[in-house]
């Protein structure tokens, strides 16, 4: 790519950035409080938060990683896409107006309302920051590639520059501000992947079993990008399901998702809602299948040279080609557009990461290991200090977070498809919180031991799990296990760990009126939103 080429990705970026930045720092004014950082003040619309939602999909995860997913692996790629619209169907029916009502700023205070126990804030911080970490390296690692290509900014320098902006903007602006910013992105990236979906289907007469057949023709695959195993292979069966179930199921448990519900104004709003992130993410994923068959069928055998290792950069390369290829003036205004909105897209998505692991952190594992008495006890004087104490914390925590990912995002590297950590980390919130919440919510039997077994059980057997996968082997040899996202086996663990150690806690300490009246409260408050603003804004 030519210098000026590289000038103008960086300019185009830079005024991207800049916009977000401005908005930051005009919502920094509403998040000085603790309603304000960790949840916006409860004053986000049911559009506003739907299009937030769709932001944290609308990501490099699905733009960049699962576009060249199409591109290499072909049909298999859109199994994700469609498991993930349909995620949204156990968050609506299970959770959403659930979690609104409840009031609360994390899922280790939904846990806890329950179980009052400290060991519960641990284990669930333990694994959201677990889950956050792999989203975050699927998203910096992204960033680090495509500054990389576009300008010629080295991938470490990329990588600071994407994880020092998320810093600030959760520091500065908080939840409002994090808010916003996905609104922004998830628009400006609509539109730019329709415009390129219309220039893709332009070029086949806007039929698209012709870019299906030219994909047939072109790709390295050849007939196969039709025929799903490319991904799955001798295990297809098995390994279709058990990827479908990690993104379906995963969703359900991913923190920076469900804490989105906490900045509506009610329940409603927070059902409204996902009815707009359906309706855009649905249009989106339609353009991004169209996006990974269109680089197949364009690109060609040589398209697997220009698009990385990895396959992330098969969208700017193809939008390079629409625009008259490389060294054309339409192909490095198009490039640089891509650029810029991809990388804002990045930096939008970690950022509601960020929020979360550092809201985690502040509420759940600082006041472990500082205080002696759990927060839920105090007055609510001294709760509402505390919790504007913990929004100060959660600033610094949030750039603590950002320096270790930027760290570990450099130690991975650049040639690894990025939508494998979107999948670890959905494995980690199906088999470690989705079983918990849904639990805590609905059987009066649950407890502490149970919450604390079932999360560690799905943490840890995730972990371990993939470590025997193809994911993870790093290409040393043939993986032990052949299931790429074993959410199969590690969930019903999950399930079965919260169920046998609820019943174990139960014999333990026996079961009194205190935990059936804790019961009878979280089903009242979860069913009707009584109490919650009492709880939720002191």
């Amino acid at each position: 790519m030519s210098g000026d080429a590289d000038h103008l990705a960086i300019a185009i970026c830079s005024a991207v950035i800049s916009l977000t930045l401005w908005v930051t720092f005009a919502a920094s004014r509403r998040a000085k409080s603790a309603d304000g950082f960790f949840a916006a003040g409860r004053s986000i619309s049911s559009w506003q938060n739907g299009f937030a939602i769709a932001g944290e999909f609308i990501s490099a995860g699905s733009f960049l990683g699962t576009t060249g997913l199409i591109f290499s692996k072909g049909v298999d790629g859109t199994v994700i896409l469609f498991t993930s619209v349909i995620s949204f169907l156990p968050v609506l029916f299970l959770l959403a107006e659930k979690m609104r009502n409840l009031g609360k700023y994390t899922l280790a205070d939904v846990l806890v309302f329950r179980t009052d126990s400290r060991n519960v804030r641990v284990a669930v911080a333990l694994s959201t920051i677990a889950t956050g970490t792999f989203v975050l390296l699927a998203q910096l690692v992204a960033a680090g590639v495509l500054l990389e290509s576009v300008s010629g900014i080295p991938f470490w320098l990329s990588v600071v520059v994407a994880g020092s902006l998320m810093g600030v903007y959760v520091f500065v602006g908080g939840m409002l501000a994090t808010t916003w910013v996905q609104v922004i992105k998830s628009t400006i990236l609509s539109v730019l992947a329709i415009i390129v979906c219309f220039g893709i289907l332009a070029q086949f007469g806007f039929a698209f079993p012709k870019v299906l057949d030219a994909a047939t023709d072109n790709a390295v695959a050849g007939d196969a990008i039709l025929s799903p195993g490319l991904i799955f292979g001798q295990t297809s069966a098995i390994n279709l399901v058990s990827y479908a179930l990690a993104f379906a199921l995963g969703t359900a448990g991913m923190a920076h998702i469900l804490i989105r519900f906490f900045t509506v104004p009610e329940a409603t709003t927070a059902r409204r809602s996902l009815g707009w992130t359906v309706a855009l993410c649905s249009l989106f994923y339609l353009v991004v299948i169209v996006m990974g068959f269109g680089a197949a069928a364009l690109l060609g055998p040589d398209g697997t040279d220009l698009v990385g290792p990895g396959g992330n950069l098969a969208a700017p390369v193809l939008v390079t080609e629409l625009g008259g290829g490389v060294g054309t003036v339409g192909g490095s205004v198009a490039l640089a557009l891509v650029a810029a909105v991809a990388f804002a897209s990045i930096v939008a998505v970690v950022a509601g990461v960020v929020i979360s692991a550092a809201g985690t952190f502040a509420r759940d594992v600082w006041p472990a290991l500082t205080r002696k008495e759990p927060i839920e006890h105090l007055d609510a004087d001294d709760q509402a200090r505390e919790d504007d104490a913990q929004a100060r914390i959660a600033r610094y925590g949030a750039v603590t977070f950002s320096v270790i990912a930027i760290g570990l995002a450099m130690l991975i590297g650049d040639d690894t498809n990025i939508t494998f950590f979107m999948g670890m980390a959905f494995m980690v919130a199906g088999s470690a919180h989705l079983p918990a919440l849904v639990l805590s919510l609905n059987w009066r039997r649950f407890n502490a031991t149970g919450a604390v077994w079932g999360v560690l059980t799905g943490l840890v057997s995730t972990i371990v799990s993939l470590m025997f996968t193809e994911a993870l082997w790093m290409g040393s040899g043939p993986a032990p296990l052949t299931i790429q996202l074993p959410v199969i086996v590690t969930m019903p663990l999950g399930i079965a760990a919260c169920v046998i150690g609820s019943i174990v806690g139960e014999k333990r300490r026996g079961r009194g009126r205190l935990e059936d009246e804790k019961f009878a409260e979280m089903l009242v408050r979860a069913e009707t939103g009584i109490g919650a603003e009492a709880a939720g804004t002191h």
